[in-house]
């Protein structure tokens, strides 16, 4: 498959190929009668039929392939991307998906690296709010992790993928559909799943994004490994393994990994208000101090997080006009960092400052001012006490 070929009886021209995996690839394509870009999955059933060894796969792929893009196509929400065709070419089967402009949330954490409070917040409801709306329509994900959780310009969540991991788990015993990192004990345990093990993998989405780490993880790899810890350990609570992480989304994340799927919360939207109360609007009160006394004093206080928003968008275009060591760039981040901290979230200020420092240390000098002001300032919010 190359770019400039054309599917859908001409309607949809390939440009460049924007992912890979084990079963197919995703395309930037151009829908030539909207005349708009489009993403297009493309499985490649010949691949997946020789990988199980089993001839007769590719029909009964074909008949669940039908049946599980008319469950896509039925979710309508603002948080998952949208399905709007499907069709065959040279063996493989694809979908037509609206595009997103922007990066999976793997991108943003991992190994190490965590979100911010105000980031962990958003993108978790508006998750929440997709597996919601699915749900909905009785449709389950079963494959709910970072790569499947796209941020658009705009800087929300949109998940990928609904579905996909039901039509590959026909391949292997085991699922080729799923990333076993974030999968339910349940899945483990052979059982389909439902959108209760969707939450459980959402809890260990979060736990990355509050400690830069899955709950679970093998040093080399060892799928059985991670398995086995899923079923059977329970892992250190969020707060335990880093600072400035609120009791109550500690306390939220592990009720998502509970091991059975009936102490879990019940729906996706019992999650969201869970998660809300992280957030606090500070109260004006009769002498108009507008004080905040939050039950947390790690929290979102929500007056900071419209400027949050707007200055992570400004930043982004700043990243597309110039380069990363740009004047108006290097002042941009200099505020989103001390706007974090404002907004309740001390240790996300720290860690935006400590990252700008070693940015500026690179770009300008060691001995620059600029790298000087930010350590100060990561300092000062380490040593804040909120």
């Amino acid at each position: 498959m190359s770019g400039g070929r054309v599917l859908g009886d001409g309607r949809y021209v390939l440009d460049r190929r924007l992912g890979k995996g084990g079963m197919g690839h995703v395309w930037l394509a151009l829908d030539r009668t909207l005349d708009k870009p489009v993403a297009i999955k493309l499985l490649d059933m010949d691949r997946i039929r020789q990988r199980s060894r089993r001839p007769a796969l590719t029909d009964e792929m074909h008949a669940r392939f039908e049946k599980e893009w008319q469950s896509m196509a039925r979710i309508d929400s603002p948080y998952v991307v949208a399905i709007r065709d499907r069709g065959e070419d040279g063996g493989h089967v694809y979908l037509v998906m609206d595009y997103v402009d922007g990066n999976s949330l793997d991108m943003y954490m991992g190994q190490g690296d965590s979100l911010t409070l105000e980031q962990t917040v958003r993108w978790s409801v508006q998750i929440c709010e997709g597996l919601a709306d699915a749900s909905e329509v009785d449709v389950v994900h079963r494959d709910i992790k970072p790569a499947n959780i796209m941020i658009n310009e705009r800087g929300n969540a949109k998940i990928v993928d609904f579905g996909l991991a039901r039509l590959l788990d026909m391949s292997e015993t085991r699922g080729a559909g799923a990333t076993w990192q974030y999968a339910a004990p349940e899945r483990w345990d052979k059982k389909p799943g439902d959108h209760l093990s969707d939450l459980y993998s959402l809890g260990c989405v979060m736990y990355e994004m509050l400690t830069g780490n899955p709950p679970f993880s093998s040093r080399d790899g060892d799928t059985l490994a991670v398995g086995f810890m899923h079923l059977r350990d329970r892992p250190v609570p969020p707060l335990k393994v880093r600072r400035g992480i609120p009791e109550t989304l500690s306390e939220l994340v592990m009720h998502l990994l509970a091991k059975k799927p009936e102490q879990r919360p019940q729906h996706a939207r019992a999650v969201i208000r869970r998660i809300r109360q992280v957030e606090h609007t500070p109260d004006g009160g009769a002498d108009g101090s507008g004080s905040l006394v939050p039950a947390d004093r790690f929290h979102v206080n929500t007056d900071y997080v419209e400027r949050i928003q707007e200055l992570e968008r400004r930043i982004r275009t700043l990243r597309i006009q110039y380069a990363e060591s740009h004047p108006s760039l290097v002042e941009a981040r200099f505020e989103l960092a001390e706007l974090t901290g404002r907004s309740g979230d001390s240790r996300g200020a720290a860690d935006r400052f400590e990252s700008l420092g070693e940015d500026c240390k690179r770009y300008f000098g060691p001995s620059d001012p600029r790298a000087f002001d930010a350590f100060d300032a990561m300092a000062r919010w380490i040593a804040s006490p909120s």
